[in-house]
């Protein structure tokens, strides 16, 4: 198991730490993140990463003690693992039934999902404010799209929410919404205002895959919000552009979720222009753009 301050220049006894944990991790963009938002708040705090193998994750959730080790993320496969391991959940850890962020409030070690307050933070800053009348399709129904379903339904009080996904019990087992056949994604499109990807199809590397099949016709009048953030621009998305169809990316909502975690454990706001300025030259530098 890496210690979190292995691997990204970390001073070894830092006044504040915070670190994500996951199997793997290296992949991950929160180093970057957090790191630019702790830079341009002249902030002593670092942010590591930690490959813990299922099994350990209760371990390393107690070393939380809100002073040094402040806050932990937390990635696949944890998610539902850290649910079972912290003293309580929130209201939308508990509904969504998967943890990416626990903080120590007192002696409770708490757990939270972000990952809703960063789905929906592109969304409330449309134009568009009321969503009530409004339906949408999920494609995917697994961690991400429960946290996405229960955006839409529970936040957002969409009119309809449908999910469509390849083991069509699984989709059943989200709660509020309705289900549709993998098979009948594409023709029941015209049905909906906002389609959300929350599957890995397109990708890297195979960036020229699509979710959703090649005689599917979008429209101007959808909205299209692939969770990917890379590459920046997907298949998907520029299908959709083609068709006129406003689209979104999954940028805002990555860096939506780590900000919200941010104010958890910092009590401030996260720069987010300046974040995003350094994840994308982040991603410019490693080709994943």
């Amino acid at each position: 198991m890496q210690r979190p301050d292995e691997g990204i220049g970390m001073d070894p006894t830092p006044a504040r730490t915070c670190f994500l944990i996951g199997h793997p991790v290296g992949h991950s963009l929160s180093p970057v993140i957090h790191k630019a938002a702790y830079c341009e708040l002249g902030m002593d705090w670092h942010y590591g990463l930690m490959d813990v193998l299922p099994g350990d994750v209760g371990g390393v959730l107690s070393g939380i003690d809100g002073e040094r080790v402040v806050g932990v993320n937390v990635t696949i496969p944890h998610k539902q693992e850290a649910c079972e391991q912290v003293d309580r959940l929130t209201t939308t850890a508990a509904a969504v039934g998967a943890v990416n962020t626990v903080y120590r409030d007192g002696d409770d070690l708490v757990g939270e999902n972000t990952d809703v307050a960063g789905f929906l933070a592109p969304l409330q800053q449309m134009e568009r404010t009321d969503w009530t009348e409004s339906s949408a399709l999920i494609v995917g129904a697994g961690g991400a799209a429960r946290a996405v379903a229960y955006a839409l339904t529970q936040v957002l009080g969409l009119q309809k929410v449908v999910v469509t996904a390849r083991r069509e019990a699984t989709a059943r087992a989200i709660q509020g919404v309705d289900v549709v056949d993998w098979a009948d994604r594409g023709s029941k499109l015209a049905a909906f205002d906002l389609i959300v990807n929350t599957t890995p199809v397109g990708m890297s590397p195979n960036t020229n895959a699509s979710p959703l099949p090649e005689s599917t016709r979008m429209t101007a009048e959808h909205v299209v919000y692939d969770l990917i953030y890379a590459p920046a621009r997907t298949r998907l998305m520029m299908d959709a552009e083609s068709a006129g169809a406003r689209v979104i990316g999954g940028l805002p909502m990555l860096i939506g979720q780590a900000a919200e975690a941010f104010r958890i454990w910092t009590g401030r706001d996260m720069p987010v222009s300046t974040v995003e300025k350094a994840v994308r030259a982040h991603l410019q530098g490693t080709g994943s753009s």
